[in-house]
């Protein structure tokens, strides 16, 4: 049974190659996800061991040489690259978009690491550079794509990409469900910030796309919360119906509410009533 044992607020990461982005840089732009469905190219990829979603926000800290390299590339033509860097002459020069594919931290009997076929293309929608080379990125997930296969693998990735079909996700039962994990995800969100004492804004405790997507972006945008169940949100991803997704995540989720209901009562109680040692004294 899978539990979500941490709940990650806008602007915070965590993981290889992630890092908390600056506060001015919490800037980036509402857009739908829309996959034309079969179209084919040629895409850079980055693998991670991290599971990009459409429409989730994925921050990320660019440090090594290679990917500085195709970072100031895709961003060619804004303010701030570094030109010395960019190659002109690639075909992704100033695209702003690349893919990122999930790798599994442990490696196959061959030694070499395991990376997911299905990935999501991301656009680049804000970045800044630091002293030290490093690029500080805030991306936005649109479609999905599948690999079909690898042109290259050095010194960046580069695959021919299919990209994935999406369903309608139209009509009453699927938006009741929608809203019915929706209000899971809030009750989670609150619990967790009571049993965890933490502070949160009210931007983290009612995000603005939990009213604001419709179910199919909405079930990709949820499942970004399960980062500590990688395979999970791969599943999430691969998932081609809608329903079936919310469906998974309502599971997951009222799980996950009854269980922090349960410790937040628990602890309560515990809170409420302390048996001190002269109590037990007083008994005897």
């Amino acid at each position: 049974m899978a539990f979500v044992s941490k709940i990650a607020f806008s602007g915070t990461s965590a993981g290889t190659g992630r890092a908390p982005l600056p506060a001015r840089l919490s800037r980036h732009r509402r857009l739908q996800c829309v996959a034309k469905a079969g179209t084919r190219k040629q895409l850079p990829i980055f693998p991670l061991n991290v599971v990009a979603l459409p429409c989730a926000t994925v921050p990320l800290m660019i440090f090594e040489a290679r990917y500085r390299v195709l970072f100031n590339t895709i961003l060619a033509g804004e303010p701030g690259v570094e030109d010395g860097l960019v190659q002109s002459d690639s075909p992704f020069c100033g695209s702003r978009r690349f893919g990122m594919c999930y790798v599994d931290g442990r490696a196959d009997p061959s030694g070499a690491s395991r990376m997911a076929s299905v990935g999501t293309m991301l656009e680049v929608v804000d970045f800044a550079h630091v002293q030290d080379g490093r690029i500080f990125v805030t991306t936005k997930g649109r479609e999905r794509f599948r690999i079909l296969s690898i042109v290259k693998d050095r010194p960046i990735m580069i695959a021919e990409v299919e990209e994935l079909p999406e369903d309608e996700a139209e009509g009453e039962e699927v938006a009741s469900l929608a809203k019915e994990v929706a209000d899971l995800l809030r009750s989670t969100i609150r619990l967790n910030v009571k049993l965890n004492n933490l502070e949160a804004s009210e931007d983290q405790l009612e995000p603005e796309e939990l009213a604001g997507l419709g179910p199919r972006d909405l079930s990709y945008w949820i499942a970004s919360f399960f980062g500590d169940i990688k395979v999970l949100q791969q599943s999430l991803l691969e998932e081609n119906s809608t329903i079936k997704r919310l469906n998974r995540e309502k599971e997951i989720l009222s799980d996950t509410v009854r269980y922090y209901s349960a410790t937040v009562a628990l602890k309560s109680l515990s809170v409420s009533s302390p048996t001190s040692g002269d109590d037990k004294a007083k008994d005897s």
